[in-house]
């Protein structure tokens, strides 16, 4: 059963790493603020989540928070209703 994790980092990701996101994860929504960048991202396995971080690593981000959502928090936040 795949969770979803909130990813936090300093600033803003490359202009190339939502599309690689989303093409290597399923369902991935990034925001982004100047000061950050938040990442939701459903994975598999820690496997999956390593891979995730590992990819923020090499394009140079700061990583501030990794926290896993509930599942009632994923559901408002897909819908837009609620933003942590």
């Amino acid at each position: 059963m795949a969770s979803t994790y909130c990813v936090v980092v300093s600033g803003r990701v490359p202009l190339g790493f939502p599309a690689a996101a989303r093409h290597r994860f399923d369902d991935v929504c990034v925001h982004t603020t100047p000061a950050r960048t938040v990442i939701e991202c459903s994975v598999k396995d820690q496997a999956q989540l390593r891979a995730l971080l590992t990819q923020l690593w090499d394009v140079g981000v700061e990583v501030l928070l990794i926290s896993r959502m509930s599942d009632e928090t994923t559901r408002r936040n897909r819908h837009g209703r609620t933003e942590k």
